[in-house]
């Protein structure tokens, strides 16, 4: 068996077996949220997501929308020193996000995400 034989015997399986697991395990959300800032990023994503007062007036006066949140959420670092993980019923994340550097204070409930602070860093 010449070499573009094989190549292609071994390109054919190759192709069949990405077509099988695209359609076994295609529409699945699978993520690695192993570490604890990934757990607690992904739990946030998945709830309903409020504003404070405090929060949505800053939002409309610097022009703002659930961009900045949302990039944070995907992105951002939380910073366990800073946050209440403790806290009962709800427990308090401090998240970091570095470009665009925004920080944001989270209350975390059993079905909602609740921003109390926003704030942009120089």
């Amino acid at each position: 068996m010449n070499f573009l034989r094989k190549l292609a015997t071994y390109m054919l399986g190759v192709g069949l077996g990405v077509i099988m697991v695209y359609f076994i395990f295609g529409d699945r959300d699978i993520q690695c949220n192993y570490f604890p800032n990934d757990r607690v990023l992904y739990d946030l994503r998945k709830k309903e997501l409020q504003y404070s007062e405090s929060v949505a007036a800053q939002m409309q006066a610097n022009s703002l929308n659930d961009s900045v949140v949302m990039w944070a959420l995907e992105r951002g670092k939380v910073d366990f020193e800073q946050s209440q993980t403790e806290k009962e019923p709800c427990k308090e994340y401090f998240i970091e996000l570095k470009e665009p550097a925004y920080q944001m204070n989270i209350r975390n409930c059993d079905s909602v995400a609740t921003v109390l602070e926003l704030k942009k860093v120089k």
